[in-house]
């Protein structure tokens, strides 16, 4: 998805320029919305193609775009070898999908290894006896249960897969899809792909930013909690209030920008830099808006500093 929207001067406005960046499919709607806001001010148009966080590294990497998009942090080292800086720009709330018609998927409780029984296998049929027993007020059907998967490298895909194999929340570094890249199920590309689907198979169960999800009309189930309650995601967006506590979910999933840090590409590079600090200084509200938990204190403190020094801004 292409992301109309402007770039950045440093005090003023000269020639218009176009910045391209690829990567993770979580913040394209965030970096729309903040180039739709700032972007004709700072003189900048802005282009974001939502192919996957492995995308996004590549591209990066190998100079393809001004700038990548990834849900999952490069290791220090890979990034000095590939002359990248990295910063956090924002988190998202991930959650599960089920179609279950005829269910009343606000009253579903599914515990984390009961999902990851259902995403590798271990549970076939909505009418198992494990989950009829998590549910004696559901009257479950007796129906194949269809994993859908991204067949694309995904930060999302990531997350879901270390949190259901039971590493914990926060999770998504370092870790890879492992054994949902080897569950029986459907496997697609971008979260559009797995929406649609969702959407589409009766008895289908899947992964997704819990914003897209409700922009699909796809409603995510409640999350077991590591003291074994369900956490119920706010209805409304997640709101500014949310920075320095963050909700009560188990699933959040940080992303980041890449950003080349060579001489050759210094001047595309500041520009980068500095409408991204824009953001994170002026755009809080665009983000809660969307749906976005931005950056605690700390966290966006840092990425100022490293984005400040990038761009040289004052």
């Amino acid at each position: 998805m292409a992301l109309a929207a402007p770039a950045l001067a440093r005090g003023h406005v000269d020639a218009r320029e176009t910045l391209h960046g690829i990567g993770a499919t979580v913040p394209h709607r965030l970096y729309r919305a903040w180039a739709d806001r700032f972007g004709p001010d700072l003189g900048l148009d802005l282009t974001y193609l939502p192919l996957g966080s492995g995308a996004g590294r590549s591209a990066a990497a190998e100079r393809q775009a001004d700038f990548g998009g990834s849900d999952t942090p490069m290791p220090p080292r890979d990034l000095d070898r590939a002359g990248l800086a990295q910063v956090q720009t924002v988190s998202a709330a991930l959650g599960f999908v089920v179609n279950l018609p005829g269910i009343d998927t606000s009253r579903l409780r599914l515990g984390r290894e009961v999902l990851f029984a259902m995403f590798t296998g271990g549970i076939r049929v909505w009418s198992d006896p494990r989950l009829r027993a998590g549910n004696p007020d559901l009257d479950l059907p007796h129906l194949a249960i269809t994993p859908i998967l991204r067949r694309d490298v995904s930060g999302s895909a990531k997350l879901a897969a270390a949190w259901l194999s039971g590493a914990g929340a926060g999770v998504a570094q370092g870790a890879d899809q492992g054994a949902l890249d080897r569950a029986p199920g459907l496997a697609v590309f971008g979260t559009n792909g797995v929406a649609l689907s969702l959407r589409r198979l009766r008895g289908s169960i899947g992964y997704l930013e819990t914003w897209s999800a409700r922009q699909f009309g796809l409603q995510v189930i409640d999350l077991e909690t590591a003291d074994g309650r369900f956490a119920t995601l706010p209805g409304e967006a997640l709101g500014a209030d949310a920075r320095n506590s963050g909700p009560d979910w188990p699933l959040v999933i940080p992303t980041n920008i890449l950003i080349p840090r060579d001489a050759a590409r210094r001047h595309r590079s500041a520009l980068v830099a500095g409408f991204f600090r824009h953001c994170l200084l002026h755009g809080d509200d665009v983000a809660a808006s969307a749906g976005y938990l931005p950056l605690p204190d700390g966290l966006r403190a840092g990425a100022v500093t490293t984005l400040t020094a990038l761009c040289d801004c004052a």
